[in-house]
């Protein structure tokens, strides 16, 4: 394979992209990143608009004849170190612009769609996303106050699952009192999931790992739900309901 010279970033660009680790230059910059060869392949893949992808020169003579070359600057290792949000730098990262979406694109009839209540830790919101991919759940709807989708912990839990999932944040109350299906709220003392009728559509609510959903989403919910307990364990995580719910409504 050939060889490009190793570049430079400019000092400031390299700035630009260290400070895409905090959520206030993210949102700035409407740009995050993405690192690791699976991850950067699948966005190469999506529609999202990549503004560069950084790689060494290792990296680029295993994989460079599979990413878009225009958009493709060969780093130093020493740089591809300090840009890395990981302990380990993989050698390979990009840069990628937000992509924009939006509830009225959102359709919820003959579908499932998952709706996060306050998630607050960036590995579950990453796992919940990877689990709405594995069953095919096309939209996820999470209240203002979660985690950032472009957190590069989120990121990282998706193993490329952020691609193909409409992550959306929007106020809940609203999309529950204007929506047309049914919404099931995942709760300690609801009906138990395996009594319920395997239903063809609907919105599964979770809530926060501490305090689970808000009273008022609570509320607003058509019917509430639980998964059976059998030991003496107090709670489960977040996304490990995730899953469990979506088997059974999706699957079994």
């Amino acid at each position: 394979m050939s060889t490009f010279a190793c570049k430079m970033l400019s000092n400031l660009r390299k700035k630009e992209i260290i400070s895409l680790k905090q959520k206030k230059y993210r949102q700035r910059y409407r740009q995050f990143v993405v690192e690791g060869e699976k991850s950067v392949l699948e966005l190469c893949q999506s529609s999202y608009s990549i503004q560069e992808i950084l790689l060494t020169q290792t990296q680029f003579d295993r994989i460079g004849d599979r990413l878009p070359s225009a958009k493709v600057l060969i780093i130093s290792n020493k740089d591809s170190e300090q840009l890395s949000t990981l302990e380990t730098s993989p050698g390979i990262m990009a840069v990628s612009n937000f992509k924009e979406s939006t509830i009225e694109n959102v359709v919820f009839k003959n579908k499932f769609t998952l709706m996060l209540d306050s998630i607050s830790d960036p590995g579950n919101l990453g796992t919940i996303i990877r689990i709405a991919d594995w069953y095919g759940i096309e939209n996820v709807i999470c209240s203002p106050n979660c985690v950032d989708l472009y957190n590069p912990k989120t990121i990282a839990s998706t193993m490329g699952s952020f691609t193909r999932i409409n992550c959306i944040y929007e106020e809940l109350e609203d999309v529950l009192k204007n929506c047309k299906v049914t919404s099931y709220a995942c709760v300690m003392n609801g009906e138990l999931i395996q009594t319920i009728t395997k239903p063809k559509e609907g919105i599964i609510i979770i809530g926060n790992e501490a305090i689970g959903i808000r009273s008022e989403i609570e509320k607003l919910a058509t019917s509430k739900i639980t998964i059976p307990k059998i030991g003496k364990a107090e709670s489960l995580n977040a996304a490990i309901a995730t899953a469990i719910v979506c088997y059974s409504f999706v699957v079994k």
